[in-house]
């Protein structure tokens, strides 16, 4: 592993992805424009074949930054002026962009739907790894503190085996209390991930060194809605793997860095999330049968063991939907089990 750079030296890819969701997006670069971050950042916003008209209105936003009349005013957000922005547009073809003079704002199409690893795997590859030390992976649907990259910096600065790094996440519609502390733990047992620190209120945070590493140890996985990954990571690790879709990917990827990178947590790093909101336009089935089968899909590459105990459960499971007669899950766990041999050899396609 490389050694970790200072934070003042480091060199930052701001990732974000889109897909039908372009009021949210203004809101997070109108942000993100406001903020210290741009002074060693520059953004990469890849749009995933939204069929809203994303592009040409992020397009109308750069020509003339508005705000929206209902936006909520949060603590420590600076959004930026009405000066347009600067920016490229872009067509993915798995290669780095060029970087016009000037410009900080890269919009990439990335020609498809390709979820939430696969955008922030075109975004990355866009950006182009020798470029930056960093690359901050963040949801469109968040809002950021004006101060909230330099704390992720610092931590990811402190130590070369820290290869990602996750910010204090409050939720946007409730500002005061706490969606995540950095991440979540896995029970590995019921399969289940759960954020650390919900529900908490966001002044009784756990303070000094030793509370920051409490949090830590207990850290499964980095939460994607806002996670900074180093470069030396990504070289060793590899990218997100893109199968999952959604849901599982950011455990897998910790999963996958273990015994070579650890995961950390920055306090002072505040990012507003509109919980679910990017992930609000996959609903109902289809959401749900990525969450069942994923699950079967990550058992099998780092716990196969508990395969059979999973199985178990599914069915334990089915049963209870079909005697409540809810048959729309019980659709999706009846597939899911039908599917487990397949699903549990994926082709990895990252």
């Amino acid at each position: 592993m490389s050694m970790a750079p200072d934070a003042p030296t480091a060199r930052v890819a701001i990732v974000l992805v889109n897909w039908n969701g372009w009021r949210d997006t203004v809101e997070c670069l109108s942000a993100l424009f406001g903020s210290d971050a741009l002074a060693q950042a520059d953004i990469w916003l890849v749009d995933n074949q939204s069929t809203d008209g994303s592009v040409e209105h992020i397009q109308q936003w750069c020509a003339r930054p508005t705000a929206a009349a209902d936006r909520r005013r949060l603590d420590g957000v600076r959004y930026a002026g009405t000066e347009p922005v600067a920016y490229q547009l872009w067509q993915a073809n798995g290669q780095p962009a060029p970087q016009p003079a000037g410009v900080q704002l890269h919009i990439v199409r990335s020609g498809a739907n390709l979820g939430f690893a696969g955008g922030n795997n075109v975004g990355i590859a866009a950006a182009g790894l020798h470029r930056y030390t960093h690359f901050w992976l963040l949801n469109t649907d968040t809002v950021i503190a004006h101060d909230a990259l330099a704390p992720l910096l610092a931590r990811a600065a402190a130590a070369s085996q820290v290869g990602m790094v996750g910010s204090t996440l409050l939720f946007h519609a409730q500002p005061g209390t706490v969606q995540a502390l950095g991440g979540g733990a896995f029970d590995a047992g019921a399969m289940r991930m759960s954020h650390l620190g919900e529900l908490k209120p966001a002044d009784q945070l756990p303070r000094g060194a030793a509370a920051v590493m409490a949090v830590e140890a207990q850290m499964a996985y980095v939460v994607g809605a806002s996670m900074l990954v180093s470069a030396a990571f990504l070289r060793d690790v590899g990218p997100m793997c893109e199968d999952y879709f959604l849901y599982f990917e950011e455990l897998d990827w910790a999963y996958r860095a273990r015994g070579r990178y650890t995961l950390g947590w920055a306090p002072d790093s505040r990012v507003y999330h509109r919980v679910g909101a990017s992930s609000a336009q996959v609903q109902g089935e289809f959401s749900l049968n990525l969450l069942y089968r994923n699950q079967v899909r990550f058992a099998a590459r780092f716990l196969p063991e508990r395969l059979p105990a999973l199985k178990r459960k599914l069915a334990g499971e089915l049963l209870g939907h079909v005697l409540k007669r809810r048959w729309m899950p019980a659709r999706v766990v009846a597939r899911t089990l039908a599917d487990a041999a397949r699903l549990a050899a994926p082709e990895r396609r990252a």
